[in-house]
């Protein structure tokens, strides 16, 4: 029967579509006005989709092959600038070397996912999803993408507790990035701290950052703590009050990163050889 019809309408065709047509002029006539213009909106919108369709897909090829083009742009001078930082770090080192110092070394990471909080009026402990099997010891620092966010107190075979800075027991030792002034960090309440230790002569401006000064052995030094807000004097008039924001927003913390090991310089890969191949194919293919 299928077969039927099929030979019938290619056979046919112009009358069949003209029937059709008549048939659906037809009914239109005989429905109420209103009911009328619904139907023939749905039948433009029906008979224009493939159109349609065509158009957005046009437009949606257009704006991925310009961000395809940014993308190779960006790969590119990402490439052409890790060079040059490669560079400066072996100049670096060189100097370093030279001068007795101790060379740098690069900080390896394991990620982490937080699957319990618990706080109270002067601790908030996470509990995350890696623990002693993954190489985990207290005492490490654990980060998060905006920068340092507390420490490992306790760990267990497959879990581990991080205690966040926001807590009364986590001073953490400074340092300006601006003017290398070394203070105090402690938790004030929510995300507010302050700076003790820091004389009425220093150099310490609102906006500036404090990163981590490296004193204590436990952080390793220049990463991201807080940011100034405000620069008073003490009421003794003989040491700055420093109040700060941290950059880190504890009560959103899903993932975190917790630093486990140092690798030296020469040992760091940031892109293997298969990815510089891939990345120097896709640059090739784009032009």
């Amino acid at each position: 029967m299928q077969h039927f019809f099929a030979t019938l309408f290619q056979k046919h065709r112009d009358k069949t579509v003209l029937g059709a047509l008549v048939t659906v002029s037809v009914l239109l006539l005989v429905l109420p006005e209103p009911r009328q213009a619904d139907v023939a909106r749905r039948m433009v919108a029906t008979l224009t989709w493939p159109l349609a369709r065509a158009i957005e897909f046009a437009g949606d090829y257009a704006r991925v092959r310009d961000e395809n083009a940014r993308l190779k742009r960006m790969v590119a001078s990402l490439m052409l600038e890790r060079q040059r930082l490669l560079q400066f770090r072996e100049e670096r080192e060189r100097l370093r070397r030279l001068a007795a110092f101790k060379e740098e070394q690069f900080y390896r990471f394991t990620p982490a996912e937080v699957v319990g909080r618990s706080l109270d009026r002067y601790r908030t402990v996470l509990t995350i999803d890696k623990g002693a099997r993954d190489s985990l010891r207290v005492r490490m620092p654990v980060f998060s993408y905006e920068g340092l966010a507390g420490r490992l107190v306790r760990v267990f075979p497959r879990t581990a507790w991080v205690e966040l800075l926001c807590s009364r027991n986590q001073p953490v030792s400074v340092m300006d990035r601006r003017s290398r002034v070394v203070g105090i960090l402690e938790w004030e309440t929510r995300d507010r701290f302050t700076v003790s230790s820091v004389s009425a002569v220093e150099d310490v401006i609102a906006g500036d950052t404090l990163i981590t000064s490296g004193f204590g052995g436990v952080v390793p030094k220049g990463f991201p703590v807080a940011v100034v807000g405000r620069v008073s004097r003490a009421s003794d008039g003989l040491a700055l009050r420093i109040e700060a924001r941290a950059l880190v927003n504890f009560d959103a913390l899903e993932e975190v990163f917790v630093m486990t090991d140092e690798i030296p310089w020469d040992r760091s890969v940031f892109y293997d050889h298969a990815d510089t191949l891939l990345m120097k194919d896709i640059l090739r293919r784009g032009r």
